[in-house]
Protein backbone atom coordinates (compact mmCIF):
# COMPACT_ATOMS: atom_id res chain seq x y z
CA UNK A 1 0.00 0.00 0.00
CA UNK A 2 1.31 3.67 -0.82
CA UNK A 3 -1.06 6.23 -0.26
CA UNK A 4 -3.97 6.81 2.33
CA UNK A 5 -6.86 8.79 0.81
CA UNK A 6 -9.28 10.81 3.80
CA UNK A 7 -12.65 11.81 3.65
CA UNK A 8 -12.42 15.63 5.51
CA UNK A 9 -15.75 16.86 6.98
CA UNK A 10 -16.29 14.15 10.45
CA UNK A 11 -13.30 12.46 9.47
CA UNK A 12 -10.39 14.96 10.21
CA UNK A 13 -12.16 17.69 11.16
CA UNK A 14 -15.46 17.61 12.97
CA UNK A 15 -18.54 20.34 13.12
CA UNK A 16 -20.88 18.10 14.09
CA UNK A 17 -19.57 16.69 17.81
CA UNK A 18 -17.66 19.93 19.19
CA UNK A 19 -19.96 21.22 21.91
CA UNK A 20 -18.19 24.74 20.45
CA UNK A 21 -20.18 24.47 17.27
CA UNK A 22 -23.60 23.72 18.26
CA UNK A 23 -24.92 27.02 19.24
CA UNK A 24 -25.34 28.76 15.67
CA UNK A 25 -29.21 29.01 14.47
CA UNK A 26 -29.98 26.29 11.67
CA UNK A 27 -29.75 28.39 8.17
CA UNK A 28 -33.49 27.56 8.04
CA UNK A 29 -34.10 29.69 10.73
CA UNK A 30 -31.98 32.60 9.60
CA UNK A 31 -34.22 32.07 6.34
CA UNK A 32 -37.64 32.26 8.44
CA UNK A 33 -39.05 29.00 6.75
CA UNK A 34 -38.78 25.36 7.63
CA UNK A 35 -36.57 22.48 8.18
CA UNK A 36 -37.65 20.62 5.54
CA UNK A 37 -38.20 23.07 2.74
CA UNK A 38 -34.74 23.18 3.42
CA UNK A 39 -33.76 19.31 3.37
CA UNK A 40 -35.92 19.23 0.03
CA UNK A 41 -33.62 22.00 -1.55
CA UNK A 42 -30.67 19.90 0.08
CA UNK A 43 -32.18 16.59 -2.32
CA UNK A 44 -32.74 18.55 -5.24
CA UNK A 45 -30.00 21.07 -5.87
CA UNK A 46 -26.87 19.22 -3.23
CA UNK A 47 -25.27 17.69 -5.99
CA UNK A 48 -25.16 21.14 -7.97
CA UNK A 49 -23.80 23.22 -5.02
CA UNK A 50 -20.90 20.09 -4.38
CA UNK A 51 -19.77 20.01 -7.65
CA UNK A 52 -19.46 24.17 -8.38
CA UNK A 53 -22.79 25.04 -10.09
CA UNK A 54 -22.86 28.04 -7.46
CA UNK A 55 -19.50 29.80 -7.46
CA UNK A 56 -20.15 31.52 -4.15
CA UNK A 57 -22.09 31.17 -1.08
CA UNK A 58 -24.57 34.27 -1.55
CA UNK A 59 -25.73 32.75 -5.29
CA UNK A 60 -26.62 29.76 -3.19
CA UNK A 61 -28.35 31.47 -0.32
CA UNK A 62 -30.28 33.23 -3.43
CA UNK A 63 -31.50 30.02 -4.64
CA UNK A 64 -32.41 28.55 -1.86
CA UNK A 65 -34.23 31.74 -0.67
CA UNK A 66 -36.23 31.36 -3.96
CA UNK A 67 -36.76 27.99 -3.82
CA UNK A 68 -38.34 27.55 -0.53
CA UNK A 69 -39.96 30.93 -0.65
CA UNK A 70 -38.43 32.70 1.86
CA UNK A 71 -39.15 36.69 2.67
CA UNK A 72 -35.68 37.94 3.46
CA UNK A 73 -34.42 40.46 1.62
CA UNK A 74 -31.63 40.99 -0.04
CA UNK A 75 -29.99 43.07 2.22
CA UNK A 76 -30.49 39.88 5.46
CA UNK A 77 -29.33 37.46 2.81
CA UNK A 78 -25.97 39.06 1.71
CA UNK A 79 -25.63 38.88 5.72
CA UNK A 80 -26.29 35.58 6.27
CA UNK A 81 -24.05 34.20 4.02
CA UNK A 82 -21.30 36.11 4.87
CA UNK A 83 -22.07 34.56 8.61
CA UNK A 84 -21.74 30.90 7.09
CA UNK A 85 -18.86 31.70 5.36
CA UNK A 86 -16.74 33.06 8.36
CA UNK A 87 -18.36 29.83 10.25
CA UNK A 88 -16.71 27.57 7.84
CA UNK A 89 -13.66 29.21 7.61
CA UNK A 90 -13.55 28.83 11.71
CA UNK A 91 -14.83 24.92 11.33
CA UNK A 92 -12.13 24.30 9.20
CA UNK A 93 -9.31 26.36 10.63
CA UNK A 94 -9.56 23.81 13.96
CA UNK A 95 -7.88 20.28 13.56
CA UNK A 96 -7.97 18.99 17.02
CA UNK A 97 -3.98 17.55 17.63
CA UNK A 98 -4.90 14.43 17.73
CA UNK A 99 -5.55 14.49 13.96
CA UNK A 100 -2.20 15.93 13.43
CA UNK A 101 -0.03 13.65 15.42
CA UNK A 102 -2.17 10.54 13.44
CA UNK A 103 -1.04 12.01 10.27
CA UNK A 104 2.24 12.44 11.55
CA UNK A 105 2.34 8.99 12.29
CA UNK A 106 1.20 7.60 8.64
CA UNK A 107 3.65 9.15 7.33
CA UNK A 108 6.40 7.34 9.37
CA UNK A 109 4.85 4.36 8.08
CA UNK A 110 6.47 5.61 4.60
CA UNK A 111 2.18 6.46 3.26
CA UNK A 112 1.20 9.57 0.99
CA UNK A 113 -1.68 11.22 2.20
CA UNK A 114 -4.44 12.62 0.43
CA UNK A 115 -7.92 14.20 0.54
CA UNK A 116 -10.93 12.95 -1.49
CA UNK A 117 -13.75 15.59 0.02
CA UNK A 118 -17.37 16.51 -1.45
CA UNK A 119 -17.22 20.60 -0.47
CA UNK A 120 -18.57 23.31 -1.18
CA UNK A 121 -16.76 25.98 -3.22
CA UNK A 122 -16.29 28.27 0.25
CA UNK A 123 -15.33 25.47 2.27
CA UNK A 124 -12.20 24.88 -0.51
CA UNK A 125 -11.47 28.20 -0.61
CA UNK A 126 -11.04 28.19 3.65
CA UNK A 127 -9.06 25.48 3.43
CA UNK A 128 -5.97 27.70 2.19
CA UNK A 129 -5.83 28.46 6.22
CA UNK A 130 -6.57 24.74 7.59
CA UNK A 131 -3.26 23.51 9.61
CA UNK A 132 -3.89 20.34 7.67
CA UNK A 133 -2.34 21.76 4.61
CA UNK A 134 0.90 21.10 5.62
CA UNK A 135 0.29 17.19 6.35
CA UNK A 136 -1.20 16.11 3.13
CA UNK A 137 0.46 15.64 -0.80
CA UNK A 138 -2.51 16.09 -2.54
CA UNK A 139 -6.38 17.38 -1.90
CA UNK A 140 -8.94 16.78 -4.49
CA UNK A 141 -12.54 18.39 -3.65
CA UNK A 142 -15.56 17.63 -5.76
CA UNK A 143 -16.05 21.38 -6.33
CA UNK A 144 -13.37 22.06 -8.11
CA UNK A 145 -13.52 18.44 -10.44
CA UNK A 146 -17.18 18.73 -10.77
CA UNK A 147 -17.27 15.08 -9.61
CA UNK A 148 -18.19 14.03 -5.91
CA UNK A 149 -17.98 10.55 -4.11
CA UNK A 150 -19.14 8.15 -4.41
CA UNK A 151 -18.53 8.35 -7.67
CA UNK A 152 -15.68 6.31 -9.18
CA UNK A 153 -14.36 8.70 -10.75
CA UNK A 154 -13.36 10.76 -8.06
CA UNK A 155 -11.46 7.87 -6.48
CA UNK A 156 -9.49 7.38 -9.93
CA UNK A 157 -8.43 10.78 -10.05
CA UNK A 158 -7.12 11.28 -6.94
CA UNK A 159 -5.34 8.19 -7.62
CA UNK A 160 -3.77 9.56 -11.10
CA UNK A 161 -2.68 12.55 -9.20
CA UNK A 162 -1.29 10.82 -6.33
CA UNK A 163 0.13 8.05 -9.05
CA UNK A 164 -1.09 4.87 -7.57
CA UNK A 165 -3.34 2.32 -8.54
CA UNK A 166 -6.33 2.38 -6.30
CA UNK A 167 -5.57 -1.01 -5.05
CA UNK A 168 -2.37 0.53 -3.46
CA UNK A 169 -4.74 3.01 -1.97
CA UNK A 170 -6.91 3.34 1.48
CA UNK A 171 -10.04 5.38 1.69
CA UNK A 172 -11.12 6.40 5.50
CA UNK A 173 -14.03 8.53 6.38
CA UNK A 174 -17.01 8.55 8.77
CA UNK A 175 -18.72 6.96 5.46
CA UNK A 176 -21.25 9.54 4.39
CA UNK A 177 -22.47 9.96 0.77
CA UNK A 178 -22.00 6.36 0.74
CA UNK A 179 -18.41 7.72 0.15
CA UNK A 180 -16.89 4.02 1.64
CA UNK A 181 -19.22 1.97 -0.61
CA UNK A 182 -17.78 4.18 -3.51
CA UNK A 183 -13.97 3.71 -1.96
CA UNK A 184 -14.16 -0.01 -2.26
CA UNK A 185 -16.08 -0.25 -5.39
CA UNK A 186 -13.38 1.74 -7.08
CA UNK A 187 -10.64 -0.96 -5.67
CA UNK A 188 -9.48 1.16 -2.41
CA UNK A 189 -9.55 -0.91 0.92
CA UNK A 190 -11.96 1.15 2.73
CA UNK A 191 -11.74 1.92 6.28
CA UNK A 192 -14.67 3.89 8.54
CA UNK A 193 -13.44 6.48 10.59
CA UNK A 194 -16.15 6.08 13.70
CA UNK A 195 -13.96 8.15 16.14
CA UNK A 196 -16.65 11.49 15.65
CA UNK A 197 -19.58 9.52 14.19
CA UNK A 198 -20.07 5.91 15.10
CA UNK A 199 -23.06 6.06 12.26
CA UNK A 200 -24.03 2.52 10.85
CA UNK A 201 -22.85 2.20 7.20
CA UNK A 202 -24.30 0.27 4.48
CA UNK A 203 -21.45 -2.46 3.28
CA UNK A 204 -22.93 -5.00 0.33
CA UNK A 205 -19.91 -7.62 0.67
CA UNK A 206 -19.57 -10.40 2.91
CA UNK A 207 -16.32 -9.56 4.63
CA UNK A 208 -16.86 -6.83 7.28
CA UNK A 209 -16.09 -3.25 7.09
CA UNK A 210 -12.50 -2.27 8.86
CA UNK A 211 -13.77 0.51 11.57
CA UNK A 212 -11.35 2.62 13.21
CA UNK A 213 -12.81 3.27 17.02
CA UNK A 214 -10.28 5.94 17.45
CA UNK A 215 -7.41 8.42 15.78
CA UNK A 216 -5.38 6.66 17.75
CA UNK A 217 -6.23 3.03 16.45
CA UNK A 218 -5.68 3.88 13.00
CA UNK A 219 -2.28 3.87 11.89
CA UNK A 220 -1.71 0.09 13.53
CA UNK A 221 -4.10 -0.73 10.71
CA UNK A 222 -2.08 0.22 7.66
CA UNK A 223 0.14 -2.78 7.14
Amino acid sequence: MKVVFFDLFETLITEKTKSAFQSRSPNYVKLRTTRDRVVQWWDDFGERVMTGEFSNCLAKFVHMRDEVGSSVSDRELAEIAREYEQWKRRVISEVDPGVLEMLGEVRTLGLGIGIISNAMPWEALAWNACPLRDHVDEVVFSCEVGLMKPDRKIYDLACARMGVRPSDAYFVGDGGFDELRGAAAAGMTAIQAAWYLRQEVAWPWDHPLPRAESIVSLPSMLN
